[in-house]
């Protein structure tokens, strides 16, 4: 198989970015949000398209173990959900390609989109900020990226100088429910110039508790016959009748995620160029986790095959230990005239992730990954700026072991895209265009494709406080090493998976609008979608069976995908030294194959309504989320029912001239039953049970 070598580009790059290191930046208004995700870096409010920004002190006072979890409130996004310890971000619906998980603009390089059970090696403690954007506001990051945009800038490379030559932050927290703890620390110094970085982080935590069984009702009754009251349970346990049904805690649930980092900087009013060094080792559970067979208990043979086949299906836990070392070159440069901008970024990975069933090494997976991309914006000195860009991708994804149900592949793509803005003040004109080529190296046959996606924007400004925007998109996306080579059981699907040689590139026309107010105490936000699949990918059942599994197909079929999102906030009075204010969010999604039937795994319509007390030394919330039945479900899955889930906690900062906080709270105050239907898993493994959680967060 073919090798790409990077060093080449890499040299041409940093050449090219150098030539700006001695040019003057520009100044930028310091009272603005801005998408730095965006090749236009364009204020967070006049994005046309659905986009969210989530601050460092959001996310550390909204923390919930992993990256997905973390994000949940947003509209439109959830999560994967393969237990505590591996979730990634769904957004619209769509997950796995179709969102990009970024680290500073870039991909991961794990193996988390190649599966719901393999974790996300992006962590949220000590992030700057987290990105979110949905739709069309992608574009520049290709069809791959047809749900949205994740991109989390973790810090990790600094960009400034530190205030007073030492910044830094110290975070410490734990959570009842699983006995957690979190413990995080940065510290950036600088040598005139230089400025230096290292980082530890560590996050560990034991099975998680539950309000009942970890087996929903419907598969309960599917599996023993008859419904399992939760008040009969200690009866039941006396009669040996639950001995082998979880309850109260998810068995083999527990994790540790582990992460050091340092980091070099050159900065100057001119911009920075550094370079930084990560490793992340992790050891966690796979709860619910079953193998093919597990349902021949009574075979006698069946006991002699799995010793033959080195499997002990349903008999001991798995666990998985992933290790990943990530190299990063990022450098960005400021200056005045044309091309006023120039951004540049470099990634390369190691990764490895080993599954063991008991003491037995199960499944090996190793991936090497180099990805890069340059930006280069020009500014025209009127209504019109824009942007042009370059980014590469080569990758080589292994497997061995008896889950290796995907063939050694390579993967290099390359892709070149321009975006462009005209704005009339009352009105404007965006578009954006991607060309895009993948080449797949597989044992069994070599593919190559070409795709284009393009999309134009107009917006307006009809008064004051208010922007509307429109957009047509074209998008589309190459298939996947999975989607194209898989041959084999595919254990955390609960399928065996056949991949398509022939597979032909997804296409999809899609339109967006949104709506946006702001007018003093309050400010809302509205955005409609429709996209139409000309050969959506998905795996869809054959009515087959191999190895005591399912047998689904990737194939294509034409499908639609429509829904919308809202979010309100608004200031209510002020009651007793406190300032009232509330926050309302909905989001729906539908997924329909044109043929008839659903897609698997839409999220149902969901919403949270918060109300938030403010003082000047402590901040209260209290929140509830609510998610709604889904019963319009694909032909292979079962419903799942609808739930409501409260949280309330309190951030204290009780000192002026220092940045302490204090947080306490609690989520899911009612003990309740809820599962994702986002989740492979969500008839094996519930949401946590009430969770108490403190935690400490300084930063100097």
């Amino acid at each position: 198989m073919r090798r790409f070598n990077p060093s080449s580009l890499m040299f041409a790059v940093s050449v090219i970015a150098l030539t700006g290191a001695g040019a003057q930046a520009q100044s930028e208004p310091e009272d603005v949000i801005r998408v730095t995700s965006a090749p236009l870096e364009t204020r967070a409010d006049e994005v046309v398209g659905s986009v969210d920004v989530v601050g460092s002190d959001e996310l550390v006072r909204n923390l919930n173990g992993n990256l997905a979890d973390t994000l949940e409130n947003l509209p439109g996004v959830t999560s994967t959900y393969f237990g505590p310890a591996s979730g990634r971000p769904i957004v619209r619906g769509l997950g796995a390609d179709r969102v990009r998980v970024l680290i500073n603009g870039l991909g991961g390089l794990d193996a988390s989109s190649s599966s719901p059970d393999h974790a996300v090696t992006a962590e949220v403690i000590g992030a700057e900020q987290v990105e979110v954007l949905r739709g069309p506001a992608a574009i520049a990051y290709g069809g791959g990226a047809i749900g949205g945009v994740v991109n989390v800038m973790d810090g990790r490379i600094p960009t400034a100088l530190p205030e007073d030559g030492l910044d830094g932050f110290v975070y410490g927290g734990t959570t009842s429910v699983n006995d957690g703890t979190q413990v995080a620390g940065r510290v950036l110094g600088n040598l005139g110039a230089l400025v230096l970085q290292g980082e530890y982080q560590r996050r560990e935590a034991d099975n998680f508790e539950i309000p009942g069984y970890a087996e929903s009702v419907a598969l309960r009754e599917l599996e023993h016959g008859d419904e399992h009251e939760e008040e009969d349970h200690d009866e039941h346990e006396e009669h040996g009748d639950e001995e082998e049904l979880a309850y109260g805690e998810v068995e083999n649930s527990g994790y540790t995620f582990e992460t050091g980092s340092v980091g070099a900087s050159i900065v100057g009013e001119w911009g920075f160029v550094g370079l930084g060094y990560k490793q992340t080792d992790a050891s966690y559970g796979l709860p619910g986790h079953s193998h093919a067979h597990e349902e021949d208990h009574e075979d006698e043979d069946h006991e002699d095959h799995e010793e033959e086949e080195g499997h002990a299906h349903g008999e001991e836990d798995v666990r998985l230990e992933l290790d990943q070392k990530r190299v990063d070159l990022r450098g960005a440069f400021e200056r005045e005239g044309f091309f006023n901008r120039i951004r540049w970024s470099f990634a390369h990975a190691d990764y490895v992730h080993t599954e063991f069933e008991g003491d037995e090494i199960g499944t090996v997976f190793d991936k090497e990954g180099v990805e890069g991309r340059l930006e280069v914006r020009h500014q025209h000195g009127g209504p019109r700026q824009g942007a042009i860009g370059a980014q590469m991708l080569t990758q080589e994804f292994n497997s061995a072991g008896a889950e290796a149900y995907l063939e050694p592949v390579v993967t290099q793509d390359w892709g070149l895209f321009v975006a462009e803005r005209w704005d009339f003040d009352r009105w404007g004109i965006e578009g954006g265009l991607r060309y895009d080529t993948r080449n797949l190296d597989g044992l069994r046959a070599e593919r190559d494709f070409d795709t284009v996606s393009g999309s134009v924007s107009l917006f307006a400004r009809p008064a004051d406080g208010w922007f509307t925007g429109i957009t047509l998109s074209h998008t589309e996306r190459a298939p996947t090493d999975a989607e194209v080579f898989s041959n084999g059981a595919h254990v955390a699907t609960r399928a065996f998976e056949v991949g398509n040689l022939d597979m032909d590139t997804e296409t999809a026309w899609s339109g967006e609008a949104t709506l946006r107010r702001e007018a003093g105490r309050f400010s809302a936000e509205a955005t409609a979608f429709y996209a139409d699949y000309d050969g959506f990918i998905g795996l869809f059942p054959t009515g087959e069976e191999e190895d005591g599994l399912d047998v689904f197909e990737y194939r294509q079929e034409d499908a639609a995908l429509y829904g919308f999102e809202a979010k309100f906030e608004t200031e209510l009075g002020r009651v007793a030294m406190f300032d009232l204010s509330a926050e309302a969010t909905a989001d729906y999604v539908r997924g329909e194959l044109d043929n008839g039937g659903d897609l698997p795994r839409i999220p149902p319509l969901s919403g949270t309504l918060a109300l938030i007390a403010d003082h000047r030394l402590v901040s209260l919330r209290a929140e509830g989320r609510f998610v709604a039945e889904q019963d319009e479900v694909a032909s292979f899955e079962t419903s799942t029912e609808g739930f409501a889930l409260f949280n309330a906690d309190a951030r204290i900062t009780p000192f002026d001239e220092h940045d302490v906080a204090f947080i306490v709270g609690v989520r899911n105050i009612t003990d309740e039953e809820a599962r994702l239907h986002t989740s492979f898993l969500k008839d094996q493994v519930p949401l946590p049970g009430r969770s108490y959680r403190a935690a400490v967060s300084v930063r100097f």
